[in-house]
């Protein structure tokens, strides 16, 4: 298929070297949305609504990663059904931890502790492997890949992952920080796929053995990182003052966009696609929560409306991937394994 320049582009090397689309979903409880938290008294009626996009999935040949945490195990309903669709070959299931529903419960329930980084490492560690335990119990099989709630991953869990045999993380959210909430920074993190180095997971190294697949966020421009260092300029002194960043965001340049239906419109994510592409990106993590779902369970499917321009946008995007480009889009743990043999293959010996 031919792809005007105009709209799609990939080049020469993006046809040589297909790119994939990585859909994951933290699965998880609903009513997270007011920053309250709480260890138990959790529901999952968001649930009911995985069959209706597992079948939009099947129709696509998209393999979706539901990411769950321990709400979602120990509820019957969900886990047979995606117990299933793993045993199918439909979807895997991966891991998404929430510090306040995962035990051990040992520190106070409060938004600072909402970040798993900000945890006590042995209590970091002992929550990992009762979430690991759990699923490996109820799926039949250890999860292989992870998203930290909240993206509050930090590089002493990463290195708990390798060590529980996770082949993947997608916890990294680029041209992001969550600092002024006592969460990660990302403003220096990549967001192309890269091998974690044990001294700073934001690092890449070449002989690490997690891959780390960023959330995808990106900008309506051809450089990224050129993007975002304006931006980041523009952010003190005197272009602070007068707003800049506002103006520009509000012309369209160097409009920050996320691969997810619950935040950016069809149109947005296929600009963000597109440029991603044009700069050779292997792979896009488009994400959103399983609470979106159900209407009237997240805040981005408030009511009817909301819930089927929710709808429209992901079976426009995922078709556009599929249809329109006729790229692949494999379960985060398929692409890593294939994505680490290639770049293994590369190293010299």
């Amino acid at each position: 298929m031919e792809i005007q320049e105009s709209s799609t582009s990939p080049d020469a090397w993006i046809q040589s070297n297909p790119p994939s689309l990585l859909v994951t979903i933290d699965t998880e409880e609903e009513g997270l949305w007011r920053g309250s938290y709480r260890n138990s008294g959790n529901t999952v009626a968001n649930l009911r609504g995985i069959p209706w996009f597992q079948s939009l999935c099947d129709s696509l040949q998209v393999f979706p990663t539901y990411l769950v945490d321990s709400p979602v195990v120990a509820d019957s309903y969900g886990s047979d059904l995606l117990s299933a669709y793993q045993r199918e070959g439909r979807a895997e299931v991966g891991a998404h931890l929430h510090p306040w529903c995962t035990a051990p419960f040992e520190e106070e329930v409060c938004p600072k502790n909402s970040w798993l980084k900000n945890l006590p490492e042995d209590l970091q560690r002992r929550k990992l492997q009762t979430l690991t335990e759990e699923i490996t119990r109820v799926f039949g099989r250890p999860p292989t890949s992870f998203r930290a709630g909240r993206y509050g991953l930090g590089t002493f869990a990463a290195n708990v992952l390798e060590e529980l045999d996770y082949v993947v993380d997608s916890s990294v959210v680029p041209f992001t920080s969550y600092s002024d909430q006592a969460g990660p920074d990302y403003s220096a993190a990549d967001w192309k796929p890269y091998r974690v180095s044990p001294a700073n997971f934001l690092t890449a190294d070449p002989a690490g053995g997690l891959l780390e697949l960023p959330v995808s966020v990106g900008f309506n421009s051809n450089d990224f990182q050129t993007t975002w260092d304006r931006h980041r300029r523009f952010s003190t002194g005197l272009p602070r003052r007068l707003k800049l960043n506002g103006v520009l965001d509000r012309l369209r340049i160097g409009q920050r966009i996320k691969l997810s239906p619950e935040q950016s419109s069809t149109g947005e994510m296929q600009t963000l696609i597109t440029r991603s592409l044009r700069q050779r990106a292997e792979c896009l993590v488009l994400m959103f929560h399983s609470s979106s779902l159900v209407q009237g369970l997240s805040p981005y499917v408030s009511d009817s409306e909301r819930f089927e321009q929710f709808r429209r946008r992901l079976t426009e995007i995922l078709t556009f991937w599929r249809s329109t480009l006729g790229f692949p889009a494999p379960t985060m743990t398929d692409f890593a394994r294939g994505w680490l043999a290639r770049d293994s293959s590369t190293v010299p010996v």
